[in-house]
């Protein structure tokens, strides 16, 4: 960590007038000398920090070792980025199980990556989500392969080449954490934890067909992840099965002081796996017009999502139509707002700002040297986005993303409203199943756009509204490639959301053969 010496925090006259151009300061003659002092004051901090050094001490294991790059033939699906194990407690209910960490989490000692071609920084502390794994007595051994910064949802961005479908291994994974659904389908791993900042999580799950559980937004503690924004990034569950899907979200469910995401209310998990024995019998569902869209959604996944419709009633539940006019320009709200809230977190050297998370300092630094030094570096979307962003602001004052952000709000209390006399609501996750990957030396433009067409058309409204969110299979197309449909409850009603899913497991049969 950097030492703050009290001469390192002295500026200049001619410091202070360079620093006022670069934020369209004004300054009068003579004010920047006139200023000084009192910036000095401001910017006198050496000495008490190193009073309070150790005032608030963060968990940090023991030396690891970092585990090592795999060779093709152990990867064959270009899931994983680093090969590892770290073993966890004895015994739990995670005990035997192996699980893989989308690379943009936190595993002390073991390189981190986040996809992108930058300098790799290996974290001294764990994810909270490591340390409740680890403490149920799972073992970790992998971290998996992700888009540049997460940044995408194919996968196609990624400086380790894309992740592979285990069905097709012609065709995307999904992603940003294609490498989290691939490992789980084609059994490298028992569970992966994705992390889903626009359907990143549940996009590799639908076209792998394996099962991905996003809680609602402070459920699961996202401390320790290289986050895209707090407000739209939710550590995500994956399994081949919904009790593997529901025991890890039991697992790492909880409120953690450490978490900028925390309510800082009381937030116990609910033993999610009993939600087998409920049943749907009684329940209000309902499929989501908008979000059905024949003009949208392909042929295939509408006659997946009928059959899934129908499984629903057959056991039990009461199933209808519901409209929710805002859904339909959720993914055009989603799409230029990210850019910005992605930038704001940037620009405060990855941790965010105005929240009472704790920061992760020696992270912090290891993100402010990359991004000074290795800007050229950075993945083209991230450059969008950044440029984007600084031009709405020059231009327009910033003014769109306030007003994108009370359309969020709008969209967030549609969907609540709808659950108001739903228990549940049912749409397809994706309205398409896997694409074929893109040819090497595809534009950037057109690799951008596979992403922003349509695809988390259905999965991006549930990141801006926080809402819990399960996707689930629902069959396959004319080509054998998976379909699937989403499970959609009110806030911090998962349990009520498995009991669908798994209604409609048991209605299939296992998901995975």
């Amino acid at each position: 960590m950097t030492s703050i010496r009290r001469r390192d925090a002295v500026p200049t006259a001619e410091e202070l007038e360079e620093l006022a151009r670069r934020d369209s300061l004004e300054l009068a003659p003579g004010e920047a000398e006139e200023l000084l002092p009192v910036v000095e004051t401001l910017t006198d901090f050496g000495d008490v920090l190193d009073r309070l050094e150790g005032a608030l001490l963060l968990p940090e294991p023991p030396p690891r070792d970092p585990g090592y790059v795999p060779e093709p033939a152990e990867n064959p699906c270009n899931a994983f980025i680093r090969r590892c194990r770290v073993e966890g407690a004895g015994d739990g209910p995670l005990a035997g199980r192996t699980v893989g960490l989308k690379d943009n989490i936190s595993l002390a000692g073991v390189p981190t990556t986040n996809g992108s071609r930058l300098s790799s920084y290996a974290p001294r502390h764990d994810a909270v989500v490591v340390e409740r794994i680890l403490a149920a007595g799972g073992t970790i051994v992998g971290k998996l392969n992700m888009d540049d910064f997460g940044a995408s949802g194919l996968g196609e961005t990624s400086a380790f080449g894309p992740a592979r479908n285990p069905v097709d291994p012609a065709r995307s994974a999904g992603g940003s954490s294609g490498g989290s659904g691939a490992a789980v389908r084609c059994g490298a791993v028992d569970l992966s934890l994705g992390v889903d900042q626009g359907g990143s999580g549940r996009i590799p799950a639908a076209f792998c067909g394996v099962v991905a559980a996003k809680a609602t937004h402070g459920l699961v503690p996202s401390w320790g992840v290289m986050h895209i924004d707090h407000t739209i990034d939710f550590v995500t569950p994956l399994a081949r099965t919904v009790g593997d899907a529901a025991l890890l979200l039991e697992m790492i469910a909880g409120s953690d002081w450490r978490d900028a995401q925390w309510v800082r209310g009381s937030l116990e998990p609910v033993k999610y796996t009993r939600a087998r024995e409920q049943g749907v019998d009684g329940l209000r569902v309902a499929m989501v017009t908008e979000a059905a869209d024949p003009e949208i959604c392909d042929s295939a996944v509408l006659e997946n999502l009928a059959r899934s419709a129908e499984a629903l009633a057959a056991a039990g539940a009461a199933v209808d139509e519901i409209s929710i006019p805002l859904w339909r320009d959720g993914l055009a709200m989603f799409i230029p707002y990210i850019g910005h809230l992605f930038s704001d977190l940037f620009r405060t050297e990855g941790q965010g700002a105005g929240h009472l998370g704790a920061y992760d300092v020696d992270a912090m630094e290891a993100y402010a040297r990359m991004r000074r030094s290795e800007g050229g570096l950075l993945a083209l979307q991230i450059k969008a986005w950044l440029l984007a962003d600084a031009f709405v602001h020059d231009r327009f004052f910033g003014i769109p993303y306030a007003r994108l952000h009370n359309a969020r709000l709008a969209l967030r209390r549609a969907i609540t409203d709808a659950l108001g006399s739903r228990d549940l609501l049912v749409m397809p996750t994706m309205p398409m199943t896997a694409p074929k990957l893109a040819d090497a030396g595809t534009p950037f433009a057109e690799v951008s756009m596979r992403t922003a067409a349509k695809l988390p058309f259905n999965t991006a409204p549930l990141n801006l509204s926080g809402h819990p969110a399960l996707s689930v299979p629902s069959g396959v197309d004319g080509d054998g490639l998976p379909t699937a449909v989403q499970i959609v409850a009110a806030h911090f009603d998962e349990q009520t959301a498995f009991r669908a899913a798994f209604a409609l497991e048991a209605a299939t049969g296992p998901f995975v053969p």
